[in-house]
């Protein structure tokens, strides 16, 4: 068996933690336009801001809050500011425009510090601050998160990987360079280590790798069960702690991007990767990689297994859900490797086949859900085929080899009344491509779907941050939009070159109900991209007849909700999602298939009776492919969402 790649970077999620019983970090610093300090970290390079400078805007960063402190401000103001002063403020997401000498803020950081901020000079770009965070020692290590290597989540099961994030964790320019665990992982790495306290008890967890910004260790099987509090020492000098939920089993999917969704990380029974152009064959026994089975108890934390065992939690049967289909499961248990946990299961033969069939590990009658990621699955093996995705399996295998793919995309969208015409072209990583792929191209817009195949459903809990990636910009020079108003400029949008955006309106053809069409971009060509025509289908608008806007509730059983409509037409396919407090979800359906029910184990985990959640609707066009020179891919496609309703999970 090969060792697989086991600590991705993190995701980012906003977790509250204890403080530490410390000393307290107390210093000035000056901020530069568009720079970011730390109020845990201080000086101490590498770790993400709590607050941001932008050279005119002072506000929070990440998952920190800020709360301007009313009154005359100045240093008495900040000196009568207390720990326990600071602690029931409102802390929000607002900063302060224009900020002045004297003015006085509180923060709690992203560590779940509290810190007060006194501004003590401005010249001209740079502002300088005098501040104090309470229970921090200075040049102590600082845990932002402790999570599932894997999901991601901040459940973590007996005997499993866990990550850390955070800075001056270990020595400075520390390499992640994993452990052997056939002789045994240590305790000690780089000058750090990890203890997880539960209830009182403290265990020491061996370690993979540790770095100044990133730890990844092994939670012991013996560990309680309860809220565990993650806390690292650099040199023996304690910091403060992460809180996560230490629980009996809490099952994470490897994903083959690092990214917690998306492909999955799974291999066929020589140890090769089911890959789009290597897929998954129903019928067919694979192996899915992850961790969070639960505790061991034969088998060691820190040791290498020749004969591992089976891992079941009494009154918690694991099921594997593969395209919504239970999938029959061969083996459960570790791999070998200390944390490791592999899940043998058979594709069942009547799954639907497509590029991003949707997996999920539930115990307990859907109430414990591992992360959602996707499998290529197709009859005969080989490379799979699916409408909903962008750049087929064999262009994305010769892309990703590149160093940089020049892509390009044009939409025509409505989300309300309005609708817009967008077009953005940008060079991306090769590396990058599939991962940016998975995520349906979250920086481009708004409303598109996710990555998951007809008749699939995926699901998420947490609160991800989805920021646009800096992809370098590519010029294609003047573009104009063609609708049924005839011709109109598509203007550059924020006077980046290779970003064009326009506002539509009723005259483009945008009315309710929509009656679909064809709506043309021309380029006239740039220094990065030649001039192209492409010519776009709109889709025409189903019917929801019960998702009507303006109506109480809508009552949504987490047991299954079948949607129906009409109206659907061929080169069209439905998205229907929901969110309700800290879970969403999304399954994609064929939109002349009329009618699809969403299934139990999505809604399950939205299930809140006392809050007002939503559901939305969207028709979408596949993607159509679009040609230009200068670019190594690029597609278009048209999408609605005619509903948006207010309902309750229950």
């Amino acid at each position: 068996m090969s060792m697989y790649k086991l600590f991705p970077a993190g995701a980012i999620l906003a977790l509250a933690f204890p403080l530490s019983l410390l000393a307290d970090l107390t210093g000035s610093t000056t901020l530069p336009a568009n720079s970011t300090f730390n109020l845990n970290a201080g000086d101490t390079p590498g770790c993400a801001g709590d607050i941001v400078w932008a050279g005119g805007y002072l506000g929070p960063q990440g998952s920190a809050g800020m709360f301007v402190v009313p009154g005359t401000g100045g240093s008495v103001e900040f000196q009568s500011l207390t720990l326990s002063a600071l602690q029931p403020l409102a802390y929000g997401q607002t900063g302060i425009s224009s900020p002045a000498v004297n003015d006085v803020f509180a923060v709690k950081t992203n560590a779940g510090s509290y810190a007060k901020v006194l501004v003590t000079a401005l010249t001209g770009t740079s502002i300088t601050l005098q501040y104090q965070t309470y229970g921090v020692t200075a040049g102590a290590p600082v845990v932002l998160q402790a999570l599932n290597n894997y999901s991601y989540s901040n459940t973590i099961a007996q005997g499993s990987l866990f990550v850390i994030t955070g800075c001056g964790l270990a020595a400075q320019g520390s390499k992640a360079v994993l452990q052997d665990p056939t002789q045994g992982l240590p305790l000690t790495l780089n000058g750090a280590s990890v203890s997880v306290t539960v209830n009182g008890t403290a265990v020491p967890a061996p370690l993979y790798y540790a770095t100044a910004t990133q730890i990844a260790g092994v939670l012991p099987s013996t560990a309680p069960a309860g809220t565990g509090y993650f806390s690292v020492q650099y040199l023996n000098q304690p910091g403060n702690s992460a809180s996560a939920l230490v629980a009996n089993t809490a099952f994470g999917l490897g994903s083959l991007y690092a990214t917690g969704s998306g492909p999955g990380l799974a291999t066929d029974i020589n140890y090769q990767l089911v890959t789009p152009t290597h897929s998954a064959i129903p019928g067919q026994a694979i192996t899915l990689w992850g961790s969070g089975l639960g505790a061991s108890p034969q088998d060691s934390d820190s040791v290498y297994a020749t004969a591992p065992h089976a891992i079941s939690v009494s009154g918690l049967p694991l099921q594997v859900l593969i395209g919504g289909i239970p999938a029959q499961i061969l083996y459960q248990g570790r791999s070998g490797y200390p944390g490791l946990d592999q899940v043998n299961v058979v594709v069942p033969a009547g799954v639907a086949t497509g590029c991003a069939v949707s997996v999920v590990a539930v115990n307990s009658n859907y109430q414990i859900l591992s992360n959602f990621v996707t499998l290529p699955v197709a009859v005969g093996g080989g490379a799979c085929t699916d409408p909903i995705l962008a750049i087929g399996p064999q262009q994305l295998a010769s892309l990703a080899a590149k160093s940089s793919v020049n892509v390009g995309l044009v939409a025509v969208q409505q989300y309300g009344t309005p609708g817009a015409a967008q077009a953005d072209f940008f060079t991306i990583p090769g590396s990058s491509l599939g991962a940016w792929l998975a995520g349906q191209y979250q920086n481009f817009t708004m409303g598109l779907s996710p990555l998951v195949s007809r008749g699939s459903c995926v699901a998420a809990s947490g609160t991800p941050v989805l920021l646009p990636p800096p992809f370098p910009a590519l010029d294609a020079g003047a573009m104009t939009f063609s609708g049924p108003a005839g011709q109109r400029a598509l203007p550059v949008f924020a006077s980046t070159p290779g970003e064009y955006f326009l506002d539509l309106a009723v005259q483009d053809g945008l009315w309710n109900p929509l009656t679909g069409g064809t709506y043309t971009f021309s380029a006239a060509g740039g220094k990065d991209v030649g001039a192209f025509t492409a010519a776009l289908n709109f889709p025409i608008q189903e019917t929801f007849a019960a998702l009507q806007p303006g109506l109480p509730p809508i009552q949504i059983s987490a047991t299954g909700q079948t949607i129906t409509w009409t109206g659907g037409a061929a080169g069209e396919f439905v998205t229907i999602s929901g969110a309700s407090q800290f879970a969403s979800f999304a399954c994609n359906v064929d939109a002349a298939a009329g009618q699809f029910t969403i299934p139990p184990y999505v809604l399950t985990p939205l299930r809140n009776p006392g809050v007002i959640g939503t559901l939305s609707v969207q028709v979408s066009t596949y993607p159509q492919p679009v040609t230009a020179s200068g670019l190594d891919a690029a597609f278009g496609f048209g999408y609605v969402i005619p509903q948006t309703v207010n309902v309750v999970y229950y």
